[in-house]
């Protein structure tokens, strides 16, 4: 790694102490304690209903939908690349290996892959999973140029912002602002945009924010809410309507802390904590809750305050369908 100047070295500095604290956390744990809020439908292997949406949880914040014989994507990431590879800002790049396993457990027909924002754990796998799938890419523009930055046709890319829809199949598509929760101090991770496709990405923090993005996926009558967390006092638009089941990313303590007045905004019939699991660890060690997540006090302001909608949990690869 090249020589850095003051600023870029400090944040490199937090973000190596941020490391060691997550190394020296213990408090790891399953789903096993939350088992009865675990669902899964009761015949994995039937084709998806043509009635309903079938969601498959892949990881991270990362899910697959399905509505009969189409599919979406949202945010698929597989590589699982180690926290000291991130830490020290070292090169990074797809496990073809890991990416190929992960999309043994989704449609051969998908149609488009939605992308919240750019981070490489949102990102890094979509030039592979795209040529893999030959999904069209819909994304804030930083995620498209970096994208394309890998050879990927830009006809095969399409830049969305908020307020834009688009129909994709049987799939109503709408696109919402979002904002990134802050890991140290009033910084978001790795902030920053990218204009025009350029060179590759080659480590962590190459892999710009962007544009943050929420979605409303409808199919079959049934409405599906996805992030990737947020700030406090950033609430969805009260236009996005009824929701069936919002995904909402809880990673960090900024988004729950906004937990609750998303979800009294929202009043969702479901609601799906994602971006939870220890995505520095390879799937064969099984969900394992990230050590900055803290789904306890989740369950406790959903029991306190009695929020609206029912608190479920997905496993890794286990559908469930939307009725």
């Amino acid at each position: 790694m090249g020589r850095l100047g003051q600023g870029p070295r400090l944040a490199f500095m937090k973000l190596a102490i941020c490391g060691l604290l997550l190394w020296a956390h213990v408090a790891y744990a399953g789903l096993e304690k939350y088992s009865a809020l675990v669902v899964a439908d009761a015949k994995p292997g039937a084709p998806a209903p043509s009635d309903a949406i079938r969601v498959t949880y892949l990881g991270v914040n990362g899910f697959q939908l399905e509505n009969g014989n189409h599919a979406l994507l949202v945010d698929p990431y597989f590589s699982r690349i180690g926290l000291g590879a991130v830490v020290f800002n070292q090169s990074i790049e797809a496990n073809p290996n890991r990416v190929g396993d992960g999309l043994r457990h989704t449609s051969t027909s998908v149609e488009a892959i939605l992308v919240t924002h750019a981070h490489f754990d949102h990102l890094l796998d979509v030039p592979f999973i795209m040529r893999r799938t030959q999904a069209r890419l819909l994304a804030g523009p930083t995620a498209v140029n970096l994208v394309e930055s890998f050879g990927i046709r830009p006809n095969q890319c399409e830049v969305v912002e908020p307020g834009t829809v688009r129909l994709i199949g049987p799939w109503t598509i709408r696109v919402l602002g979002a904002t990134h929760d802050r890991l140290i101090g009033k910084s978001p991770p790795f902030p920053g945009t990218i204009t025009t496709p350029m060179k590759r990405p080659i480590k962590a923090s190459d892999w710009k924010l962007g544009e943050p993005l929420a979605f409303v996926v409808e199919a079959a009558g049934k409405r599906i809410y996805v992030d990737s967390g947020g700030l406090p006092g950033a609430a969805p638009d009260p236009v996005v309507g009824s929701i069936d089941l919002a995904i909402l990313g809880v990673a960090l303590p900024d988004s729950r802390r906004r937990f609750a007045e998303t979800v009294r905004r929202l009043r969702p019939r479901y609601i799906l904590p994602s971006h939870q699991d220890d995505f520095f660890v390879p799937f064969s060690r099984g969900f394992v809750f990230g050590k900055l997540t803290n789904f306890p006090e989740i369950l406790r302001e959903q029991e306190k305050d009695h929020l609206p909608g029912h608190l479920i949990l997905l496993d890794y690869f286990r559908p469930w369908t939307l009725r």
